[in-house]
């Protein structure tokens, strides 16, 4: 049930993710076409989606840049690669329309190179939750404020620091064995009457002590007991990808450790602001507070 205020460059951003990828992705013929060729899969996500866009190009690349609507977009150095692999990550309140991603690229002859794709944002049409709760429950004393707002601060670096490797391959898993239906992504609350942050992720209503399990090779970035969030696990999966894990009854990583997929984090439980057990599971990417359920199955180049 954990819904934190907005905080920091995830609030109606786009992200965009380049994952320096050899992959076969196109026949010559169709290298040929043009200098670089931009494909997008799909073509249309929803708010809080992930696409991917696939880069072709007839020579070795030397310098890519890349924009997202009006956002510059920091790129990695190519290595003189002519294919490249890059996740597009729409924040649950981006604003829906086509958005042109545009790339800019040079070769080892200087020559510049620019091409323009555009990717259709979708309205989610997120519901509406109207909850009427006790005002202790909700209005925050003094001191609880401030250790928020510490614990905010902390996220909001974490989601700033980007790890260049990209330890996983293939597509992710869910972070529970047989997982139930998960529900609550983008639902906009009104508490007492007064708007709130929308739920930026899903909840599974599971047992307490159901083991969570990695859903993708990285390392744990933080190992924290928040006030809103209670015992939690965030993983890094490099190149700006992040997945969270909240309201643990236990947690089973330390920070720095390397994890598997599937390798077992931490148990379900209720700690923090909860009502009852259940895992909340979140992901940023580059900061766009994105659907973790969107890169579960997405066709990742290996």
């Amino acid at each position: 049930m954990y819904s934190p205020p907005l905080r920091g460059r995830g609030a109606g951003a786009t992200a965009v993710l380049l994952l320096l990828i050899p992959c076969c992705l196109l026949s010559p013929a169709q290298a040929a076409e043009g200098p670089f060729i931009l494909r997008l899969a799909p073509e249309q996500v929803r708010q809080g989606g992930v696409a991917i866009l696939r880069i072709e190009a007839a020579e070795p690349l030397q310098v890519v840049r890349a924009r997202a609507g009006p956002h510059e977009i920091p790129v990695p150095a190519p290595a003189g690669q002519r294919r490249l692999a890059v996740l597009v990550g729409i924040d649950l309140e981006g604003s829906p329309g086509d958005l042109p991603i545009r790339v800019e690229a040079s070769d080892a002859l200087g020559r510049s190179l620019r091409q323009v794709v555009a990717l259709q944002i979708v309205d989610a049409q997120f519901p509406v939750q109207r909850l009427t709760l006790p005002r202790s429950f909700v209005e925050l004393d003094a001191a609880t404020r401030a250790r928020v707002q510490q614990e905010q601060a902390t996220l909001s670096r974490l989601w700033d620091t980007v790890t260049p490797d990209r330890p996983w391959r293939g597509g992710f898993r869910m972070p529970l064995e047989a997982a139930p239906p998960a529900n609550g992504f983008g639902v906009r609350r009104i508490i007492n009457g007064e708007p709130r942050a929308p739920h930026t992720g899903v909840d599974f209503a599971v047992a307490a002590g159901t083991p969570v399990l990695a859903p993708h090779g990285g390392s744990v970035a933080l190992v924290a007991e928040h006030f809103f969030a209670g015992r939690a696990v965030i993983l890094d999966h490099g190149v700006g990808l992040y997945t969270m894990y909240f309201h643990l009854q236990q947690t089973l990583a330390r920070e720095g450790q390397r994890v598997a997929q599937g390798e077992t984090i931490g148990r379900v439980g209720s700690t923090g602001r909860a009502t009852g057990p259940h895992l909340h599971w979140g992901a940023r990417l580059h900061g766009a507070r994105i659907d973790p359920q969107a890169l579960v199955g997405l066709a990742f180049p290996d």
